[in-house]
């Protein structure tokens, strides 16, 4: 028999509440968020677990405030990340969306490279880094070409579903105005895929961000994992749970505001 509420409407059918024991739910994002954090600050602090396994996320704030004002921090790691993270991204959007775009225009091309699409990210695209070693050298090269194959196909994926959702009027429409391929591309192809791109390069900036910085721990002689690598290498705990806990912080910033301006460029929004 099915529930229903004093109003005779049925549970499945009303709307879910906004609120939780009065709490919305970014409240409750802040709760959990300062739950945990004070969890690790009683945990370290207590002696439950060892200082050489855990430190307060106080002295972590501390290691961090010092990292921000250490001009060879910020020029050799910081900077230097952020630059790699940049460029990897940017060649991802670019390969991305032009590999997609290839695939819509050639059917042929589009059977041929979708199998190797779905199937990509079961390759173990770090294996690849000793070859790259070996070609280019430890330095910026291997790690930006890591990260951009890593990154690039997620884009691919997304923008050639947005450009498969083009409704069949709007390319009746555009070959009844003659449009060129250039601007059938700039005026009808891209504003349609524009939400589905923006959503690929949202998660394509993640994996180029996790792809610089997994291959620094392996590769790079500065950066931000490296820095966290020596760290953990030299048992120096503090440094090394104030760089992570930096790179989560930075991480989660860029994320936000990226995904604060790709949503302008998502029309579903509106």
């Amino acid at each position: 028999m099915t529930a229903r509420s004093a109003s005779g409407v049925p549970r499945y059918v009303r709307p879910r509440p906004d609120r939780v024991l009065g709490l919305r739910a970014p409240a409750w994002t802040v709760l959990i968020a300062v739950a945990l954090v004070g969890l690790v600050e009683l945990l370290a602090r207590s002696g439950a677990v060892s200082g050489t396994e855990l430190v307060p996320v106080s002295e972590m704030l501390a290691g961090i405030a010092g990292l921000l004002v250490d001009p060879e921090f910020l020029v050799q790691n910081l900077l230097w990340t952020v630059g790699l993270i940049a460029v990897s991204f940017a060649l991802a959007t670019v390969l991305g969306v032009g590999l997609a775009y290839t695939m819509w225009r050639a059917r042929w091309w589009r059977r041929a490279a979708q199998p190797y699409l779905n199937v990509y990210y079961a390759v173990p695209t770090f294996a690849l880094y000793p070859i790259l070693v070996v070609l280019f050298g430890t330095g910026a090269v291997p790690i930006v070409l890591l990260a951009v194959a890593f990154s690039s196909v997620v884009i691919a994926a997304s923008a050639l579903t947005g450009f498969g959702s083009v409704a069949p009027s709007v390319n009746k429409l555009a070959a009844s105005l003659r449009l060129r391929p250039g601007q059938y591309l700039r005026r009808v192809l891209l504003p349609s895929a524009a939400p589905d791109i923006a959503a690929g390069m949202k998660l394509g900036f993640v994996y180029a961000l996790i792809g610089v910085l997994a291959t620094e721990f392996i590769l790079a002689t500065r950066g931000l994992g490296q820095f966290i690598s020596h760290a953990y290498i030299t048992f120096d705990a503090e440094e090394m749970y104030a760089g992570i806990l930096f790179v989560c912080l930075f991480a989660l910033g860029a994320n936000l505001g990226l995904s604060a301006l790709l949503n302008r460029f998502d029309w579903r929004r509106s």
